[in-house]
């Protein structure tokens, strides 16, 4: 089990607001980078800007691209991808979408990821509680003396 604490943000609308944003390692092709990304139950998929994807060393392959739709009329064209995704020391491959553009956050989806862990959103305690399911294909890494 692995537990994050939300983080506190300010909003010039809605004042002090906790978001569940969460330390994750991204293993691509070429390099493994750590970063913090909001974990977000109403994502089909997740999602990193166009020169992450560069750094990941990510397959150019627009055979697989698509295009996703959120809020509002507008669209973001993505390559789905596949990387390894580390939180703690558990790690999983997940397949995400390599937006073409960089004006995207770095959200964690439920594709592939909501299958590796049992997610307990605890708004009450302000905190997001994790539970391994490592029966999907997951690794717990090992540890050496």
């Amino acid at each position: 089990m692995i537990e994050f604490p939300f983080e506190e943000r300010n909003s010039s609308r809605l004042g002090k607001i906790f978001k569940p944003i969460i330390p994750v390692a991204l293993c691509g092709p070429q390099q493994t980078i750590n970063i913090f990304v909001l974990l977000n139950s109403g994502a089909d998929i997740s999602l990193i800007p166009y020169s992450l994807g560069e750094i990941l060393g990510l397959p150019v392959d627009m055979s697989k691209r698509h295009e996703i739709h959120g809020i509002g009329e507008g669209s973001i064209p993505y390559i789905l991808s596949e990387v390894s995704l580390k939180v703690g020391e558990y790690q999983t491959k997940i397949r995400l979408g390599w937006a073409l553009v960089e004006e995207v956050p770095f959200i964690l989806g439920r594709l592939d990821f909501f299958d590796s862990f049992s997610i307990e959103f605890r708004g009450f305690e302000n905190k997001i509680i994790l539970t391994p399911a490592l029966s999907k294909g997951q690794e717990r890494e090992s540890s050496s003396s």
